[in-house]
């Protein structure tokens, strides 16, 4: 058997493993090549729960395989020609043969097309340039024709491109579908470094890149063309319990989702899911509300008063919800300090005067790692103190019952210390579970493993939600600019009322 039938044969079974199209869209999964930190995640998950790709039979995306023309064109066809392309199969067509033929119907394959397709070299890798062809073919007219000119300067290739493929790139860069690749090279007439941005048009195109620029494609053809459809939307909580019967939806393509919701009905609900374009190929959307925090909750009072005439604007940042928001202000100043404008104690004396003692119901961990009932003792900020056995007495009842083995208040740290210890409005909890880490290295404590050790503190924990409505910070999140603790500062250990 010549190496050629070999390749073909290879390439029609991967892509019956990777394009059959499920008969209902899926919930996000997880794949062992493809992490939920992938550029192309998000994108990926979204074509699978469409029915446009598939992962292989041991659960793989293959993000990095290279597409073949005749895998784009079932995807491109399955996707925007899906009763053409099941005539063809249904004719007898081979699954490529179909794809090839399915385009040729709608005009993404023209008689004497300069690009290098035929159905007998369907196995042949698919470039950039001519992926861009297609896409732009399956575009509707764009509407909005400012900025063509400019896709000539957005790519430092953009000359080694022939002039079919430019017109191509053009359209599809002035649709915000195709960004190039940023480079950076060293520019001696500048003197510094320089980004530039190359579409790399003789490139083979990646499983992850096809289907980013398919969907992009997808969406702003349906922003286009703005078709009238009937969505059914499901609204639920955080735990995806129903929070309303569904809502059956007259909208168009390019609408978003949250757009299409009464809320009145959830007024006191805030949305957490992203937003999604409604899309012709997809009639179901989930959106995931989550209920008011105390703080939101009272400021929605404050503004009930106004209305009634009870308050009136001046009144706003005097009000006590702001205690309850997370981070500094000046309503938290005036009752730790009783000044607007100051966010410490001077010196270690002033502080210890303002300081409390106070007992808080825990769970503790016997020999057997059965929870037991138990107290903490520990000193606080006295204008906090009431509030702070609250909500240690709400993390005690709640279901999770999160074990706590030591506590860490109020302690001075020295006169030139920023923290919040100093100033009693700071706590860790269970320092050894929680550590304190800068760009992966630890600085205090030995681990932190949610999930796996009962003491260490989750993201999704009663602790920080609880603390968080109570409006302190996490150290966990508050500082750093990733989740991925080998990066930023995370101080899982820490909770703080300012923030700090």
């Amino acid at each position: 058997m010549t190496f050629m039938k070999v390749f073909r044969q290879l390439c029609c079974l991967m892509l019956c493993t990777l394009f059959l199209l499920p008969a209902a869209a899926r919930a996000a999964a997880s794949y062992p090549d493809l992490p939920s930190t992938h550029w192309a995640y998000e994108d990926m998950d979204k074509a699978a729960r469409l029915g446009i790709i598939k992962g292989t039979d041991d659960g793989r995306m293959a993000p990095e395989d290279t597409l073949t023309w005749g895998q784009y064109l079932v995807m491109l066809t399955r996707t925007f020609y899906p009763d053409a392309y099941d005539a063809q199969l249904e004719a007898g067509a081979a699954w490529d043969q179909a794809g090839y033929w399915a385009a040729w119907d709608n005009g993404l394959i023209l008689e004497d097309d300069f690009l290098p397709v035929d159905p007998e070299d369907l196995w042949a890798p698919i470039l950039r340039q001519d992926v861009a062809v297609l896409l732009n073919r399956v575009l509707p007219e764009n509407p909005y024709n400012w900025g063509l000119w400019s896709a000539s300067y957005a790519f430092s290739d953009w000359n080694s491109l022939d002039e079919n493929y430019q017109q191509a790139l053009a359209q599809l860069y002035s649709a915000d579908i195709v960004q190039g690749r940023a480079v950076e090279t060293y520019n001696p007439d500048l003197g510094f470094n320089e980004i530039t941005y190359v579409f790399g048009g003789n490139e083979t195109v990646k499983r992850a890149d096809g289907t980013v620029l398919l969907l992009r494609t997808l969406y702003k053809a349906d922003a286009w063309a703005k078709k009238d459809v009937t969505v059914t939307l499901h609204i639920v909580d955080q735990q995806g319990n129903s929070l309303t019967e569904d809502q059956l939806v007259e909208a168009q393509t390019g609408d978003y989702d949250y757009s299409l919701v009464d809320e009145n009905m959830l007024w006191h609900y805030v949305r957490t899911s992203n937003p999604q374009q409604i899309s012709s190929f997809q009639s179901e959307y989930t959106l995931t509300y989550r209920p008011y925090t105390r703080a939101e909750a009272a400021e929605e009072e404050f503004w009930d008063a106004v209305d009634r005439g009870e308050l009136t604007w001046d009144d706003y940042y005097d009000q006590d919800f702001w205690l309850w928001f997370q981070g500094e202000n000046s309503r938290k100043s005036m009752l730790l300090f009783g000044d607007e404008n100051q966010l410490r104690f001077p010196d270690r004396a002033t502080a210890e005067a303002n300081m409390t003692t106070i007992t808080v119901p825990v769970w503790h961990l016997d020999k057997n790692w059965n929870k037991v009932p138990s107290t903490a003792t520990f000193s606080i900020h006295a204008a906090i103190a009431e509030d702070t056995v609250a909500l240690f007495t709400e993390i005690y009842n709640d279901p999770e019952q999160f074990p706590i083995h030591d506590l860490g208040g109020y302690g001075w740290r020295g006169d030139n210390a920023t923290g919040e210890h100093n100033c009693g409005t700071a706590v860790d909890i269970n320092a050894n579970e929680n550590y304190q880490i800068r760009d992966g290295k630890v600085l205090v404590g030995s681990l932190w493993e949610p999930g796996e050790n009962p003491y260490s503190i989750g993201p999704d924990s009663s602790v920080v939600r609880i603390f968080e409505a109570h409006g302190w910070s996490w150290g966990g999140d508050a500082w750093a600019y990733s989740s991925d603790d080998s990066e930023g500062y995370h101080d899982y250990m820490h909770f703080s009322y300012m923030g700090r």
